[in-house]
């Protein structure tokens, strides 16, 4: 079969369904199409040289030249979109394309390119995230909502029921069935109280407010051992040992920090080997101090990218938890200047919270 002919050629490119031009060695187009001319409204003399450029939206237009001298000049193949003026006054987006071509030696002559009119696709996208802003918005909306309603509606609640769990507690120390059933209230109610804190802190986080610390001199050591004493008391599946290697004095918010090594305990016993023990290990030097809490088992490899974001990582080795546990801890390891981290492997898991003693300048 003969191949088409140089005049069969240019009527394939004159009439073709898309929009061709040409540029020569100064960059500077010497050719287009009649589908260009016709969406243009232009004539050919028009359009010549830089002439193209005054059918360009104004606000595409310097993006729009930059982006093309750019590849022109590296001689490499570009895709651009921008908005191109119609005869009625109307701007539509295009895709235009351009990659550089050769003379009948092998040496570069400038560029040729193709536009196909994508205007519907560009709106439809802009549609799309209009409204996926909106239902953003939306949602950030309601959990303002559920978060107002969290901090206020069932503080108050939740404070008549402790109140009224430890009174049952005192009067009915004879009746052991009954102080104990007060004693259970009295933690279900803790830990209530714990994930309402969680959630509010994670409320400033989001909205950029982050969590304050308020320093005072505390002895960490103390903190871990009051922390191991009360975790005792409720885990009874579980033994749980604390080693300290170091001198637990710092300037630290003693709150904030026993309730991310709190995080980290109850996370170790909830998505650790069932029923295996939970180690807490203090140690430092003369900079900063570290809290480890090990435990057997290790993260999933599919898990442990996300583990400390809020809603992923609580939900792994079939347990349930709310997953914000990890996030509230490494917020409050950094708002003292600290990190925490995590080793999972062969095994075993271990989360290190690491603490500087002392505030570090403002300006660092």
């Amino acid at each position: 079969m003969p191949s088409p002919t140089p005049s069969e050629y240019r009527l394939l490119v004159e009439h073709a369904p898309v929009m061709v031009w040409r540029s020569a060695l100064d960059a500077k187009c010497n050719y287009f199409n009649e589908t260009w001319l016709a969406f243009t409204g232009r004539t050919l003399e028009q359009e010549m040289g830089d002439g193209w450029a005054e059918g360009v939206h104004p606000d595409d237009l310097q993006r729009c030249v930059a982006h093309y001298l750019e590849h022109f000049e590296r001689q490499q193949p570009f895709e651009m979109e921008y908005r191109l003026r119609r005869p009625d006054g109307e701007y539509r987006w295009i895709f235009d394309r351009g990659v550089p071509y050769t003379d009948e030696s092998g040496a570069f002559a400038g560029f040729i390119g193709s536009c196909v009119d994508v205007h519907e696709r560009r709106l439809a996208e802009e549609t799309q995230q209009r409204h996926n802003r909106e239902q953003l918005e939306l949602a950030r909306d309601f959990e303002r909502w559920i978060l107002a309603i969290v901090s206020h509606d069932i503080r108050d609640p939740l404070n008549t029921i402790h109140l009224a769990s430890r009174v049952l507690s005192m009067t009915s120390e004879s009746d052991s069935l009954t102080s104990r059933q007060a004693q259970v209230i009295t933690r279900a109610v803790g830990r209530i109280r714990h994930i309402v804190g969680d959630l509010l802190d994670l409320s400033r986080e989001r909205e950029g407010a982050g969590i304050t610390v308020d320093r005072r001199p505390a002895d960490l050591r103390a903190v871990c051992e009051r922390l191991i004493d009360e975790v005792k008391a409720v885990a009874m599946d579980h033994e749980i040992t604390f080693d300290c290697k170091a001198d637990g004095s710092g300037a630290w918010d003693e709150e904030r920090v026993l309730q991310a090594i709190s995080n980290l305990t109850s996370n170790a016993m909830q998505h650790g080997r069932p029923g295996s023990p939970v180690h807490v290990r203090l140690t430092g030097d003369e900079r900063c101090v570290a809290v480890e809490v090990h435990n057997e088992g290790a993260i999933p490899a599919d898990v442990l990218p996300h583990i400390f974001e809020p809603f992923r990582s609580g939900r792994h080795r079939g347990a349930r938890g709310d997953g914000l546990g990890l996030f509230i801890a490494r917020a409050i390891a950094l708002a003292h200047g600290g990190a925490l981290e995590v080793d999972s492997a062969h095994d075993q898991t271990t989360f290190r919270l690491v603490l500087p003693r002392t505030e570090a300048p403002a300006a660092a």
